[in-house]
């Protein structure tokens, strides 16, 4: 843990608890938060004093944990240790913006406590690709961190709680795992286990050609059986996904043009063209908008 340099920050929402922790059971918080910064961000070499989650919201950065340097993306989460060093330097060609959470677990009396406990002492320091549902988490702690009621506690104790078990399960391998209802409902379980393919991997879905050999039935067949069932082409229910998920990442505060290139646009017009198609304003008036709001 250390205090952020505030050379090259665009933007720091920390919330540092060291010198008085936030306890708040079964956690305790140390520090936890969001940085946005300009190209040749670092943060300088130092050991972490407790458990550590670094998530990359956008952008690229070399990330040290103790003795290793780990190259990382946007959607990686990062575990330090605690008693590892901890370091990072992000690309000079490109901003960098992440959430961190130091922590610690102090009441293991719950079983999933015990199990998380064991995991974060044991594991060691490292990165994986992380499940989807943990940058909602952070936000919603951002969202209620400075609430004194009741039901803000419970909704921060309930994030924390999910980023860990969420950090436990990508680095197991198990992120965004994909609801396959019960076999009794017969084929009407491909229509639900395709809504949920697409709507949980949309961003890395470069076509749909590629689906039959996720679910063992031709193109053709899916598509039809999709129209048939859901009332919607398969086309367009997954045009329609694109577009809500490009809304919740100008939601989250990227950039048009962040926006446009992780979802594979070949330029920010093409971008402007289909967003404007179907949500009958383009997506710079659409970030505007919810900035206001």
């Amino acid at each position: 843990m250390a205090q952020m340099p505030t050379e090259f920050v665009k933007f720091h929402f920390d919330n540092w608890f060291v010198d008085d922790p936030m306890h708040i059971a079964p956690f305790t918080v140390y520090q936890v938060g969001e940085i946005d910064t300009y190209p040749g961000f670092e943060l300088a070499n130092h050991q972490n004093n407790q458990h550590e989650l670094t998530y990359i919201v956008k952008g690229t950065a070399q990330i040290t944990c103790g003795d290793t340097v780990y190259d990382c993306k946007a959607g990686d989460i990062i575990y330090n240790a605690k008693g590892d060093t901890h370091a990072i330097k992000n690309a000079e060609s490109q901003s960098l913006r992440y959430y961190f959470l130091s922590f610690g677990i102090d009441d293991t009396s719950s079983r999933a406590e015990k199990i998380l406990s064991d995991f974060f002492d044991t594991i060691g320091s490292g990165k994986t690709i992380a499940d989807k549902a943990i940058p909602n988490a952070f936000q919603d702690i951002f969202i209620n961190l400075y609430d004194e009621d009741e039901l803000s506690k419970a909704l921060i104790v309930d994030s924390i709680r999910k980023i860990l078990i969420f950090t436990h399960r990508s680095f197991e391998g198990k992120a965004n795992r994909v609801y396959i209802p019960d076999v009794r409902f017969g084929k009407k379980r491909i229509i639900s286990q395709i809504c949920s393919f697409i709507d949980s991997n949309v961003e890395d879905i470069s076509t749909l050609k590629k689906l039959p050999e996720k679910f063992g039935y031709s193109y053709s067949y899916l598509s039809s059986f999709f129209s048939k069932s859901m009332g919607i082409s398969l086309k367009n229910y997954f045009l329609l996904s694109r577009h809500r998920y490009e809304c919740d990442l100008l939601k989250s505060g990227l950039s048009v043009t962040e926006v446009a290139e992780r979802m594979g646009y070949s330029s920010i017009h093409a971008f402007s063209n289909a967003f404007s198609a179907r949500e009958g304003i383009s997506p710079s008036v659409y970030a505007d908008k919810r900035k206001k709001k």
